[in-house]
């Protein structure tokens, strides 16, 4: 692939991530994004809006859960681009429109404080119509909030 062309694809990837209306009311964006590592992460800051328990100031569950999911579908998107090789973009972009999460756990480790997040995903396994995801949540200062797995179909 040219790096024109992963270029292309990268800012793809940003463009949807950062469009999805529930991303951007948490106000989560692409931090890094790796194409040739299959490595994304995404970050949020903590705002009243997004708070579960407003007397000790802790992320709600579905942000942290949403944090996950939308970082693995994401990085599931990358290695979906990847398997589908020499395609063109135009039949990449649909296939990879069709994603959707098959199964989602999350583990959720430490109360969700902190001012800054951020959510890094990487590949587990890709195969011809099923990416399996790992992603973990850390805080500011490093800690382990959340972990996720995911897998997703394309």
């Amino acid at each position: 692939m040219t790096i024109s062309a992963m270029t292309e694809f990268q800012q793809v990837i940003k463009d949807v991530f950062e469009k999805i209306p529930f991303n951007q009311h948490i106000g989560l964006e692409i931090h890094e994004l790796d194409v040739d590592k299959m490595l994304i992460a995404s970050r949020f800051s903590s705002s009243s809006e997004i708070i579960g328990n407003t007397w000790k100031q802790i992320l709600h569950g579905g942000v942290i859960a949403t944090a996950l999911d939308a970082t693995g579908s994401m990085t599931a998107l990358v290695a979906a681009h990847q398997r589908l090789g020499m395609l063109s973009m135009e039949e990449k972009i649909n296939r990879l429109s069709k994603l959707g999460t098959v199964d989602l756990r999350v583990d959720y480790l430490k109360p969700g404080r902190g001012k800054t997040f951020v959510c890094r995903g990487h590949i587990l396994r890709a195969g011809n119509k099923l990416v399996v995801t790992r992603m973990e949540l850390h805080n500011n200062k490093e800690e382990l909030i959340a972990t996720g797995t995911a897998t997703y179909l394309y």
